[in-house]
C-alpha cells in the first residue's frame, strides 16, 4: 500500500498519514483526514474527487460513499 503524505504545520515538512480516511467537506470537495505520524495533529489533504482506497480498507468505509439522508426524507 502507497503511504499518503500531507503537510504537518507543526513540523514544518511532509509526514506519512496515519488512519486515512475519506472526508466530504461543505463546498462538495473531496478530502482526506487523519493524524500526523510526528505530532499526533489532524491533517487534511484535499484530493478534488472522491478517493480511491484500497480493497481491504473499502469494505470498512462502505457507508462513507453512500447518500446520506437528511431531515427532510430526501437523499442529499
Amino acid at each position: 500500500m502507497s503511504e499518503i503524505e500531507a503537510y504537518d504545520m507543526k513540523v514544518h515538512k511532509k509526514v506519512i498519514m496515519k488512519n486515512p480516511k475519506p472526508y466530504l467537506m461543505k463546498n462538495g470537495s473531496w478530502a482526506l483526514k487523519g493524524t500526523s505520524s510526528l505530532t499526533g495533529i489532524t491533517l487534511f489533504k484535499i484530493v478534488g474527487k472522491k478517493p480511491s482506497m484500497p480493497h481491504s480498507k473499502l469494505d470498512s468505509l462502505r457507508n462513507v460513499f453512500t447518500s446520506r439522508k437528511c431531515e427532510c426524507d430526501k437523499f442529499c
